[in-house]
């Protein structure tokens, strides 16, 4: 009897340590639980597309609500009117220097996506170039925050560079550069792929994705803090269903090509294109947002310093038991 029992504890033991290793729970929750999803039609997040098809095999019921900035889709998050979004890797950090304790970071998206434009054939080989171009940026986007990291990485004065903030849509910037009023857009996909398609533009040599202090980093998947704690398990299967989505479409690139198409109304040479230097991936470096925190802070685009506080804004529980890695592995100290 004493063995049967030793038996039972050895292997009740196994189990859980197999659940803390990665069996997340793949079955349908006991009761529905809907959650409103935050969608905007950017290449690295139109596999969400599928997440409400996967989800529903969690007895979850997704709606969709559609958004054109990412400063919008983390407003509705942090009022509480979104459940889960994806946007900058640096939303989550404006939001705390305003004052706001209800976003949190379960995952990462990928990297890519955000790109350099010039005329065709004007290539720009050197970061100390840059003195002599007139550069189209959108202050306090992803792609504008990886090009000042890496101007100032490449010691040149950002200061001192002809800028000319773009507002509004990336046809803006192209417009600007077919126009000459810009000789360098720093802008994110669809539309560098746009401009190469209709061959009148180019990628430069430079490439503004591999700073130190920000890298290739595309967005963060996000839930309102509410929503998580009335509803763990629902979020541990929407980030399990997240990570089997972003898995899909790395594996079908035709297959992720054809929806953002579908849903962006692009032609398939413009989608393919826009996705080609796109790379998905759940991997959340924690440290690198850090790092994206002070360099805000450094630069005036938020008020404080909160790259120390960060960390409290983000969670490795759920991504680590849909993956079976530790936070270590999830790039906690990348």
């Amino acid at each position: 009897m004493k063995r049967l029992v030793l038996a039972v504890l050895v292997l009740g033991s196994a189990a859980t340590v197999a659940l803390a290793q990665g069996g997340a729970p793949r079955t349908p929750l006991p009761a529905r639980v809907t959650a409103k999803l935050g969608m905007l039609n950017v290449p690295a997040l139109s596999p969400l597309w599928l997440l409400p098809e996967y989800a529903a095999a969690y007895n979850i019921q997704i709606e969709t609500v559609m958004f054109q900035r990412f400063a919008d889709g983390r407003t509705a998050l942090a009022s509480g009117d979104l459940d889960i979004t994806a946007f900058g890797p640096q939303d989550i950090t404006l939001a705390v220097a305003q004052g706001a304790r209800s976003l949190v970071g379960v995952a990462g998206v990928g990297s890519g996506n955000d790109c350099l434009l010039v005329r065709r054939g004007e290539d720009i080989r050197d970061w100390k170039e840059l003195g002599t171009r007139k550069i189209g940026i959108g202050a306090g986007s992803i792609s504008w925050l990886k090009f000042a990291a890496s101007v100032q990485e490449h010691g040149v004065d950002y200061g001192k560079l002809r800028i000319t903030n773009i507002v509004g849509g990336g046809a803006n910037y192209l417009k600007a550069l077919q126009g000459k009023e810009i000789d360098l857009a720093v802008v994110w996909q669809p539309f560098c792929a746009q401009g190469l398609v209709d061959g009148y533009a180019q990628y430069p040599t430079l490439d503004h994705n591999r700073s130190k202090a920000v890298g290739g980093l595309i967005a963060v998947l996000a839930v309102n803090r509410a929503f998580m704690e009335k509803h763990p398990d629902a979020v541990q299967r929407l980030v399990v269903a997240y990570v089997d989505v972003l898995a899909f479409a790395q594996a079908n690139p035709q297959r992720w090509s054809t929806i953002y198409a579908e849903k962006a109304g692009l032609p398939e040479p413009v989608a393919a294109e826009s996705i080609r230097i796109t790379r998905l991936d759940a991997t959340l470096p924690l440290a690198s947002i850090a790092r994206i925190s002070k360099f805000l802070s450094d630069n005036g685009v938020i008020t404080r310093d909160v790259s120390g506080e960060i960390a409290r804004h983000y969670t490795y529980e759920f991504l680590s038991k849909a993956t079976g890695k530790s936070p270590v592995e999830l790039g906690q100290n990348q």
